[in-house]
């Protein structure tokens, strides 16, 4: 009897803890949550700036040294952002506050710049405002444009990670033509990213973050360069979609003809 007791025990603690396992829709919607809050207009989040360390735990193709490599980034919405990272083989501080924009080291972001061939910039051109890719109004609809399926459970730096595999809604890639991309992302017991793993026909990449904080704002400090940043270039907007020309993969200048290149970013604003 005592036996019977307990394996009836066993069996409804193990139901219960089965049931309590929280739907994979709701895990990823809680993970996009603070992103979303960040960058809409009609967000009720107080946090609108965003500060993370990320490090690229391995790529492929990767060019020379890119795996391993980190990336800081410090977003401010609606126009402000500052990125520290390895550009075409240099680690590059650029930032952004408003259409106020300054680089370094500034003598390697003018040969970044000069190496490679770009077509000129629009004159006048501005730097649009941060926002979702999506129109707000249809934020509601969020979820449905994901599947989302359980990976099972990850211990990553000594949490125990819930492990989610992620792909567009089938009508909604094959229009955006990304029907073979794909997601892999570890989220903490709190549902922040631990990492995320992307994968495309062309190139495949696992990032791990080491540091994701949300807050109302960032210190004016964040936007100016610091006293270690002695070698630095202002860069009007026209200039600055230049160097994004560069950081994308414009071809390096050659002699002869010149051929025709995949068009680059219009802007570095997250606009759809």
């Amino acid at each position: 009897m005592k036996t019977t007791f307990a394996l009836f025990l066993l069996l409804s603690v193990s139901l219960r803890s089965a049931h309590a396992r929280e739907n994979p829709y709701d895990v990823f919607g809680k993970v996009l949550a603070p992103f979303v809050g960040l960058l809409a207009k009609e967000s009720e989040s107080p946090n609108r700036a965003l500060s993370l360390d990320a490090r690229l735990v391995e790529a492929t193709p990767s060019p020379a040294g890119l795996a391993g490599s980190t990336v800081h980034l410090d977003l401010e919405s609606p126009d402000k952002l500052r990125l520290r990272a390895p550009v075409l083989g240099e680690e590059v501080t650029i930032c952004r506050n408003g259409q106020q924009l300054w680089a370094a080291p500034g003598a390697k972001i003018e040969a970044l710049i000069n190496r490679v061939d770009l077509p000129k910039p629009k004159k006048k051109y501005k730097l649009a405002d941060f926002e979702l890719p999506i129109p707000e109004q249809q934020l509601v609809f969020l979820p449905v444009l994901f599947q989302v399926a359980d990976a099972g459970d990850e211990t990553v730096g000594g949490a125990t990670c819930r492990v989610l595999d992620v792909h567009l809604m089938p009508e909604l890639a094959r229009s955006l033509d990304v029907e073979n991309w794909s997601l892999r992302v570890w989220v903490t017991p709190n549902y922040r990213l631990a990492k995320l793993q992307v994968k495309t026909p062309q190139w495949s990449g696992l990032f791990e973050f080491n540091r994701i904080a949300f807050s109302p704002t960032l210190t004016a400090e964040t936007w100016i360069p610091g006293p270690e940043q002695t070698d630095v270039v202002k860069l009007t907007p026209e200039r600055f979609k230049q160097l994004l020309d560069a950081a994308f993969g414009a071809k390096e200048r050659k002699s002869g003809p010149k051929t025709k290149k995949p068009k680059p970013p219009e802007d570095f604003s997250l606009t759809r």
